[in-house]
């Protein structure tokens, strides 16, 4: 077990999770593609709870049991999946609550700012937790097969609009190609660098580590 991993375990050990079978998972859906629904541009929240709260931790806490449960997450035996961002870790850890428990409070950079994603073992079910500016966002996916699916669909209807583009452009005749907007101009260059694309917020984006690239605030 390498150092990161070890300090991974003694944090899910802090936060009252006891490790499910022998802890690590390696056979499961990437915690990347759970991610995705999560930090998405285009998510809406299953339910958001402002960060003012005096009771903010013990209120995440229960909000995230209570989905958790809801929505299938927590199998008949009490195990899930979770994956803690900024851990630079894209390992699933099977776990269990224990007696005493904090996940809002420890699972992020600071206490009622958790950053995670927990999973069923079988796969099914999704629920993230991340921080917003002035919120803390749950959001949960079930059936997961049925998002991913539909995410793969639309991922393909644009790869197929964009080519569709391409051969217009393509089969254009010259006089067409020279009315277009643009035609003829040198692309302008940013620094050297292209330009990043649109993000939701970005103090998350320093938080789950290599994870897919999501939107600043």
């Amino acid at each position: 077990m390498t150092d990161r991993h070890g300090e991974l375990h003694q944090l899910l050990h802090r936060a009252g999770l006891e490790k499910a079978g022998h802890g690590r998972v390696l056979v499961a859906r990437p915690s990347g593609a759970a991610w995705r629904p999560v930090i998405s541009a285009s998510t809406k929240p299953t339910l958001a709870v402002p960060d003012d709260r005096p009771d903010l931790v013990a209120e995440l806490n229960r909000q995230w049991h209570r989905l958790a449960v809801e929505h299938g997450v927590i199998d008949g035996d009490g195990e899930f999946l979770i994956n803690v961002g900024g851990q630079g870790c894209t390992c699933w850890t099977g776990v269990r609550l224990g007696e005493q428990w904090d996940l809002a409070g420890l699972l992020g950079p600071r206490a009622g700012q958790p950053e995670f994603v927990t999973m069923s073992p079988d796969g099914e079910s999704v629920l993230g937790v991340t921080c917003e500016e002035y919120e803390v966002w749950f959001v949960a996916v079930a059936p997961f097969t049925d998002w991913l699916q539909s995410s793969a669909r639309g991922r393909a209807m644009e790869r197929e609009a964009g080519w569709d583009v391409v051969l217009r452009w393509r089969t254009a005749s010259a006089r067409l190609r020279r009315m277009a907007p643009g035609a003829g101009q040198k692309p302008r260059r940013l620094s050297g660098r292209t330009a990043p694309p649109p993000r939701r917020r970005s103090r998350r984006a320093a938080l789950v580590g290599p994870q897919p690239a999501r939107a600043a605030r």
